[in-house]
């Protein structure tokens, strides 16, 4: 298995493809095109199955849904490995993934395509939409959002997906991604709050990219409070938060484990604070820097309900170019998918901040950056995979650096 979900496979004359849909150890019928120098493809027939191989649900989103969850966890360490490898940071060698608390009805936040016929989701490089009864991986909250949206479908023409939050008490928030006006909703968005969604915001649609043109309230509540380890956020339907809260607590929790503490700690990335209100169990102060507005309103508004204003102090900035200080303990990142921008990591080393804990959603660009860190000075302390999203072949890596 190779990141990005699919496997590596030898054809007969020795060529390479990479292939969706089989497991390392079977035989497979695909069919498979030349790609940017590259075989690729997906299975149309097994040939010699593998032991591990169960029934897939209908979701197209889950790309490892085929595999059993233990086969999974394989899977995701070797990928995570092999990517240190070839980045060429030590010996490549990673802990077992730390299992996700739930298999199924683990995400408080989807983003399901509407159509006629209810919501679904969009196969892989089309436009063509699997239209579910229900999302197994929602939790119980959404499930039931989702049901009321469903039924709903006639009186939404127009609007061309449903970004769909919840939280651990059942209550869920809805934003409709249209073109249509506010107003031509308003009945609608009522509609569903009386039938038990805490709340529903229009979200213009933007062909650049998701809520580039924010949101607004059409009924109900903005937002609902949800807990991430030792800490209650305020969540919106639009806000960016991590869609699996038990999971990331667990996460959060054992970055504190490795951490002795000290006076003042950076987080770049901060989003909505939800590490910085974690590092302030071990620091003095907290600066939290985030471009996003939306989410420094929210954390700034978190800190004051939570008792931590004087002590968590957010920054809009960009964390690429924010200057870094020079009395940090521990600088904590979050970056994209893309990793650390090259100028950001020679900051961060220049900085002679003695520990830097590293979050990330993508093994490969994270290895890139650990293979700089470990290349400059500092020393991969601790590395802990985790499983964000089974089913799927995303895996969450927690990983501290020192000097």
């Amino acid at each position: 298995m190779v990141h990005g979900g699919r496997a590596l496979a030898r054809l007969a004359d020795g060529r390479v493809a990479l292939v969706a849909g089989g497991i390392p150890g079977e035989r497979v019928a695909a069919e498979v095109e030349p790609v940017k120098g590259v075989l690729q493809g997906h299975v149309v027939e097994i040939e010699d199955p593998s032991p591990d191989r169960v029934q897939a649900p209908a979701h197209p989103g889950l790309d490892y849904g085929f595999i059993a969850y233990a086969r999974q966890l394989e899977l995701k360490r070797e990928v995570v490995e092999d990517a240190l490898r070839r980045a060429g940071a030590g010996d490549g060698s990673v802990p077992a993934l730390r299992p996700a608390p739930a298999q199924w009805g683990y995400r408080s936040a989807v983003q399901p395509a509407l159509t006629p016929r209810g919501l679904g989701y969009r196969h892989a490089g089309s436009h063509a939409v699997q239209v579910l009864d229900e999302d197994p991986v929602a939790s119980d909250a959404l499930r039931a959002a989702w049901h009321v949206v469903a039924e709903r479908a006639g009186s939404l023409a127009g609007v061309y997906e449903v970004a769909l939050r919840g939280n651990d008490d059942g209550e869920a928030l809805a934003a409709l991604v249209t073109a249509r006006p506010e107003r031509t909703l308003l009945s609608v968005a009522n509609e569903m709050v009386r039938s038990g969604v805490a709340g529903v915001a229009h979200a213009p649609y933007d062909p650049r990219g998701r809520f580039r043109r924010g949101s607004s309230r059409l009924a109900g509540a903005r937002s609902i409070l949800q807990r991430y380890g030792d800490a209650v956020l305020s969540v919106t339907a639009t806000s960016f938060a991590q869609p699996n809260p038990a999971a990331a607590g667990a996460l959060y929790r054992e970055a504190l484990t490795w951490l002795d503490g000290g006076v003042h700690a950076w987080d770049l990335f901060a989003g909505a604070g939800a590490v910085a209100f974690h590092l302030a169990q071990r620091f003095e102060t907290v600066t939290a820097v985030e471009l996003d507005r939306g989410s420094v309103a929210r954390g700034e508004r978190d800190a004051e309900r939570l008792g931590l204003a004087e002590r968590v102090r957010f920054v809009r900035a960009d964390a690429r170019r924010a200057p870094l200080p020079a009395d940090a303990g521990v600088i904590a990142v979050d970056p994209p998918r893309s990793g650390l921008a090259a100028p950001l990591r020679r900051q961060i080393v220049d900085s002679g901040v003695p520990r830097v804990l590293y979050i990330s959603c993508d093994p490969a660009t994270w290895a890139r950056d650990v293979a700089e860190f470990t290349g400059a000075g500092l020393r991969l302390l601790h590395a802990q995979p985790f499983d964000f999203y089974p089913h799927t072949h995303h895996v969450e890596v927690l990983s501290l650096l020192g000097r």
